[in-house]
């Protein structure tokens, strides 16, 4: 029994992370030749966990197989309509809302920084509640739209920006929340590939240079280099060594933010260039090994 709960667990996050993949790249640019798939397949797999969440079972039909993005919409607004866990919009009877299950109520008191402190004070502002917007019209809209090109007929309509709008505000559901999460790995898996290729070109440069030209430029990082000053350069550093060519002539323009002391430069000798996205990543690495490891 519990194998089989943690298999449903681990297939809702694996389509969890569908709908994230999928939509965030629908975000970027849902002109794509493979929009409509896209669409088809995040928009499916995020109603699936959607209501497995909700209606634990009814993401299933009859025979067994998961249920069309197309039913699962059907479904969903019969139980808005019958106020099953859902209920419509105000004035707009093709939206229907799934409560935050987690309302910040009138009655809980506003949380402050200084109880009773005679000059400062710093109160919560009380948030709305985070309910799930299930646009049922744009979402079926979208399908009609897609339809005949995921089918390899005529006919099709591009996507609209309403439609990924409405596809992504469904993130707001408590079994979903992967967004965000999805934008950081893509930023930072983008940010990796590009330094890979700026190693590789660095690395080009130095070879074409050679040793006695690389020397040369090592000895003179020094006076060429603008270190830290507290008035004119407080965010300087010390020149550093640099990770490509192992001379000390990485020249930063200033630090990581977490004060791991990552150069955000240019190594004067070979030219690699450090984005601060990867000194935020071995930042990162660096104060784990400080904390966990002891290094």
């Amino acid at each position: 029994m519990c194998e089989l709960m943690l298999d449903d667990v681990r297939m809702e996050n694996q389509r969890a992370q569908i709908y994230a993949a999928r939509a965030v790249k629908l975000d970027e640019d849902h002109a794509a030749a493979d929009a409509a798939d896209n669409f088809d397949t995040a928009l499916t797999n995020a109603l699936v966990v959607i209501v497995a969440h909700e209606w634990s079972g009814q993401e299933k039909g009859g025979s067994g197989w998961m249920r069309s993005a197309r039913d699962l919409l059907k479904l969903i607004k019969e139980k808005a309509e019958a106020g099953c866990k859902a209920r419509p919009a105000p004035g707009e009877p093709d939206v229907c809302l799934i409560p935050d299950p987690h309302p910040v109520t009138d009655d809980e008191p506003p949380a402050c920084v200084s109880e009773g402190h005679p000059h400062f004070r710093l109160e919560r502002t009380p948030l709305p509640p985070l309910d799930t917007r299930i646009d049922i019209a744009t979402l079926a809209d979208a399908l009609d739209a897609t339809q005949p090109t995921r089918h390899g007929r005529e006919g099709g309509r591009p996507l609209e920006r309403r439609h990924i709008d409405a596809l992504l505000a469904l993130d707001d559901h408590t079994s979903l929340m992967v967004l965000d999460a999805e934008r950081e790995d893509r930023y930072e898996r983008s940010a990796s590939e590009e330094d890979r290729r700026e190693w590789a070109r660095a690395l080009r440069r130095l070879g074409r240079v050679g040793k006695e030209e690389a020397d040369r430029r090592a000895a003179e990082a020094a006076e060429l280099h603008e270190g830290y000053h507290p008035k004119h350069n407080p965010d300087g550093l010390d020149l550093q060594d640099c990770p490509v060519c192992n001379y000390t002539a990485f020249s930063s323009e200033g630090g990581d933010e977490l004060g791991m002391q990552i150069g955000v430069g240019q190594c004067l000798v070979c030219h690699y260039e450090r984005s601060s996205a990867i000194a935020a990543q071995e930042a990162r690495e660096s104060l784990y090994e400080t904390r966990w490891t002891g290094g």
